[in-house]
Parts: structure tokens; C-alpha cells; sequence
């Protein structure tokens, strides 16, 4: 094809599938040249949305999202957003609009060095230094962000190049055009000890991270739990490996849900026990695994990650595994098979459905309060009771996670909710609902944030009305910064400044084109939440929530009512 270098980035683009670019109208040249029939262009309200937007695209599509920035500061806002992606695993490619090759040097407008100041937070920088490069420069950044783990890479595109004409080759690789790419499977030695270890162990688990559902291994650790009859615990990234309602389903570890009425109390208890811990796509980071303490001293760890650099970080591991998920686990049941390997106790669902029944005991009549303010627990617990198998709900950080992760049951296996796990910086929610629903707009998609994260994006509601995106924003509004008031207290005994006026943000959401409500009344939130699944169009229900509620972390069971000084 012949063409200007924004227009030979584009069409390249477009071979891979990208129907969605976020961000600013730059490059310009490359924005000129897209068929809107094909490919939408979101334009957002700050550059830093853009790149979550795209998280969220492609967490849902399987596909690399794009989003797009101007040079200097335009292109420093995607860093948070990159960085997020980065940490998560999620490919993201940042088309950057550059100074012309010709103004290098001289001090230009916002002039930066755009290599180094983005290279930290993304797999890779490429620079188009020719427009007859643009095909190819393309298609290694679709190579490099799907393959190995995945992550964003930064497409550098100087103006002047842009602009020049050129003949160059358009074409997509179809191998890179879906992520994960390539995949890789654990050795056959490394396989085989697996399967012993196994096979003899008494009180087994495994453990799901996003590396699994990424993979798409749900259906191969459901075969593998019942095979041995072992509970499946999760990370956060992870929640969606299993459905709630599967016998063996233990819900997500660590501390961040372990506390009281914390989900996080069962599979915190089984790791506890285990003997032996079979650890699946995660990277056994300071959360799941509460402060490094489990697994415990004597538990036989089987660590399998895409990435070598991951397996064997945090712990002793006994049985090193490096490849894909869900292509090494049906090499593992093949082998099983071959040998008669299995288990037929059923002591493991016995052990679940015992710790489970405790876990409701203690849950359920905070679920059902009709105390007022309303608690997090009830709402949770609503918003929960209206989810079905074509909802996807995007959470914000802090305190949101913790709840969402707990209390909403998982309906079916597969990618259910998404969060900021990779770095836990609020202010992503909204974004990435949006890119979300963009991507599919079948799915029913709730964004859940709290009224602290929210002051970080509602200005994208604007964007949301202009596209007509139908969302359902909740936004859980205690008036304060809730885990740092909480933290301070425990840590202090008083806290200071995190406080906020009463701010109804169904009335903001309004002032944006958008419609909503406000509920002070936990009678009243089933009824919202079915006006707002129904509004189609963005719609905001703010719901007023005890300031005093703690999400279900480890320690913060003795932060109570009487003891909020300020």
C-alpha cells in the first residue's frame, strides 16, 4: 500500500482487528486516515483514561487494546495507566505522537525524550524513523505485547514521518493479533512431579492467579480440582478460575478479604492447611499471600508461571513449571490419565462446605442490615443478587476491591471482574468500565468506586454520555478516603484530613449528561439497580455508606465505631 506513515500505521491497525482507539487526536495524520466505519475513535477528557480504557478493551476482547497521546505532557498522562497495564499483564499499545525527527535536539514545544521517559513502564519503545518502517514497526509491537507476558509497548510516531509518503506492507500476523500468543508449555520432567506430588498429598490446593484466566484455563483447573478433589482458591486477578457455586470453590485468599465477614476466611484457612500448594499464574505478590506468611513452613509448593523470572520469587519451590497455564495443565491431565492418576476422597468438599457454612453464618445478617447509613456488605450483597453470566463488574482500588472481591459471587467461570490489582491506584474503575463495554457492548457492565477514587475520573462521564455508553456506575460514597481514615486510626489512633463535603455524584453525573439517583435506604437499592440496568445510557446511583464500615482486611477487625477520632 501506498501512503502517508499515519495512514500505513493505520491500515496495519486495522488488519490486526483494532475497532477502538482511545485517547487525544494524535498523531494526526494516523487519526485522518482512519475508517470510522470500522474503527471508533473515543476521545477522552485525559490522556491517563485513554490507557485504561484500553486495559479494559482488551481484558475483554483478548485483543491488544490502543489508545493514542500527544508529545510531552500528553504522553506522560498514559503512564499510569501503562504502568497498570504493565503490572497486570495486559497488552496495550501507545501510539505517541513525536517531535519531527528535524526539531530533534532544539528545544521544541514540550519537548521530551519520550523513549526514556516511557521505557520503565512498558515492554518495549519503538520508533518510526521512516514511514516505510510504519507496517513492520506495527506489527512488532503486536508481537512483543502479546508474547511471553503480556504487557503495553509505546509506538513512537514523529510527525514529519507521519506525514511523508511511502509504500509499505499492511498486513496483520494473525498470531499476534490475540493474546496470549504463542504459547508455552512446562516441561515434561517438571509435569511429572507435579502429578506425584499430587497424587500423595493429603490436604492439596490450588491456587488460581490472572495468569489463569488470561490463559483461559478454567476449564482444565475445574478438571484438575475434581480430578483430586482439591479446593481452588484464587488470587484477586484470579477470581473467576472457578464459579462460586462449584462444591470446591474456596474464593479469593489473602488479606485484603481475609478479615471479618471476608470470603477471604475460607481459602486463607485451606492454605493454611495445605500440605501441598499448586500456584497458577501469579506472581505470590504481599496481598494474596498476607505479607509472604503462607504458605506456611512445610507446605511443598508447585509453582507454575509464564514468566521464569516469577516462578520460585517469593518461596522454596519444589516443582518449578514454566510455560502456559492452560496448555500445561492439559499436558498434566493427559499424563494423569495415562497413569490412572486420581483421588476419590471427597474430604476436600467436605472441608469447603464446612468452612463456607461458617463463613455465611457470620456474613449473612450483615448482608441483609437495613442499617443506616446503609452497609457496604447489603449493597455488595444487591448488586450481587441482580449479576447473571452476562455481567462483567470493574472495580476501583482500596477498599472497593476488597469488598467486590469477597461479596459478589462468581455465576460462571471466566473473566467476571476486573480490577487495578497490578499497582491498587484508585481512580480506574470508570475507564475501564467504559473501554469494557465499548469492547463488548452485550455484557451488562457495573463500575463499582468509591466517592474518593470517583473525584479521580468522573470527569469521563462526559465521554460516557457523548458515546452513548451504557453503564452502571455505582459509587459506594462514605465521604471520606475510607481505608486511609481507617489505616490512620489503627496506625495513630486519630486521623486527620480525609474527610470530604456530602457530595450527591448522581447530581454530578447529571450535570454530565448522564442520569442517576441518589438511595439512602437499603429497601431502595434493588429497585435502583434494575432503573439503572435498564437506563440505557450511563447512569450513576450514589449510595450513602457507613464511613465506619472496614473492608474485610486482616487487622482491621478492631477499628469499631467508638473508635473513629478525628
Amino acid at each position: 500500500m501506498r501512503g502517508s506513515g499515519g495512514a500505513l500505521v493505520y491500515e496495519t491497525l486495522k488488519s490486526h482487528g483494532v475497532s477502538c482507539i482511545f485517547g487525544m487526536e494524535d498523531p494526526v495524520h494516523l487519526f485522518h486516515a482512519v475508517d470510522r466505519s470500522f474503527t471508533r475513535i473515543v476521545t477522552v477528557r485525559d490522556e491517563k483514561h485513554a490507557a485504561i480504557m484500553a486495559h479494559g478493551y482488551a481484558q475483554v476482547t483478548g485483543r491488544p487494546g490502543v489508545c493514542a497521546a500527544t508529545f510531552g505532557p500528553g504522553a506522560t498522562n498514559l503512564i499510569t495507566g501503562l504502568l497498570e497495564a504493565q503490572r497486570s499483564s495486559v497488552p496495550v499499545i501507545a501510539l505517541v505522537q513525536d517531535h519531527s525527527l528535524a526539531l530533534k535536539d532544539k528545544h521544541a514545544s514540550s519537548a521530551l525524550d519520550h523513549a526514556t521517559a516511557l521505557a520503565p513502564y512498558v515492554k518495549n519503545v519503538i520508533r518510526i524513523d521512516a514511514a516505510e518502517q510504519a507496517g513492520d514497526a506495527v506489527r512488532k509491537a503486536f508481537r512483543i505485547a502479546t508474547t511471553g507476558r503480556p504487557g503495553p509497548v509505546v509506538l513512537l510516531c514523529p510527525n514529519d514521518v507521519m506525514a511523508a509518503e511511502a509504500e509499505a506492507e499492511t498486513w496483520a500476523d494473525e498470531n499476534y493479533a490475540h493474546f496470549p500468543a504463542n504459547r508455552v508449555r512446562a516441561s515434561r520432567q517438571s509435569i511429572q512431579e507435579a502429578a506425584s506430588l499430587l497424587a500423595k498429598a493429603k490436604r492439596p490446593l490450588l491456587i488460581a492467579g490472572g495468569g489463569a484466566i488470561i490463559s483461559g484455563a478454567q476449564d482444565e483447573i475445574r478438571m484438575l480440582a475434581e480430578l483430586f478433589d482439591i479446593p481452588v482458591a484464587t488470587t484477586m486477578t484470579g477470581r473467576g478460575a472457578i464459579e462460586d457455586s462449584h462444591p470446591l470453590a474456596a474464593g479469593p485468599l489473602g488479606s485484603t478479604t481475609g478479615g471479618r465477614y471476608g470470603r477471604g476466611q475460607i481459602s486463607n484457612t485451606l492454605f493454611a492447611e495445605a500440605d501441598v500448594a499448586f500456584v497458577m499464574g501469579s506472581r505470590t505478590g504481599q496481598i494474596c499471600y498476607s505479607n509472604w506468611t503462607l504458605p506456611k513452613p512445610g507446605t511443598k509448593l508447585i509453582h507454575l508461571d509464564i514468566d521464569p523470572e516469577e516462578v520460585g520469587r517469593n518461596f522454596p519451590t519444589h516443582v518449578a513449571m514454566v510455560g502456559d497455564v492452560r496448555d500445561t495443565l492439559r499436558d498434566l491431565l493427559m499424563h494423569c490419565a495415562e497413569l490412572g492418576l486420581a483421588r476419590t476422597s471427597q474430604e476436600g468438599r467436605r472441608r469447603v462446605d464446612g468452612l463456607k457454612e461458617a463463613w455465611s453464618a457470620e456474613f449473612l445478617p450483615i448482608a441483609r442490615s437495613s442499617q443506616c447509613p446503609i452497609r457496604p456488605e447489603r449493597l455488595l450483597a444487591e448488586i450481587s443478587g441482580q449479576a447473571d453470566d452476562a455481567t462483567l463488574v470493574v472495580t476501583d482500588a482500596s477498599y472497593i476491591t476488597g469488598w467486590a472481591m469477597s461479596h459478589i459471587d462468581v455465576p460462571r467461570a471466566g473473566r467476571f471482574i476486573l480490577s487495578p490489582r497490578g499497582t491498587g491506584g484508585i481512580g480506574w474503575s470508570l475507564p475501564a468500565a467504559i473501554g469494557a463495554k465499548l469492547a463488548d457492548p452485550a455484557r451488562k457492565v457495573v463500575c463499582l468506586t468509591g466517592d474518593g477514587a470517583f473525584g479521580y475520573v468522573f470527569n469521563e462521564l462526559e465521554t460516557a454520555a457523548r458515546y452513548g455508553v451504557d453503564v452502571l456506575v455505582v459509587v459506594f460514597n462514605n465521604g471520606t478516603l475510607g481505608f486511609q481514615r481507617h489505616w490512620e486510626q489503627k496506625l495513630m489512633g486519630s486521623y486527620l484530613e480525609c474527610d470530604f463535603l456530602d457530595i450527591d455524584y448522581s447530581e454530578v453525573g447529571r450535570a454530565l449528561k448522564c442520569r442517576g439517583e441518589r438511595v439512602t435506604d437499603a429497601q431502595a437499592i434493588e429497585a435502583a439497580i434494575e432503573r439503572g440496568l435498564c437506563a440505557g445510557g450511563p447512569y450513576v446511583i450514589d449510595v450513602v455508606i457507613d464511613p465506619n464500615a472496614t473492608a474485610p482486611i486482616v487487622g482491621f477487625e478492631d477499628i469499631l465505631e467508638r473508635d473513629a477520632v478525628h
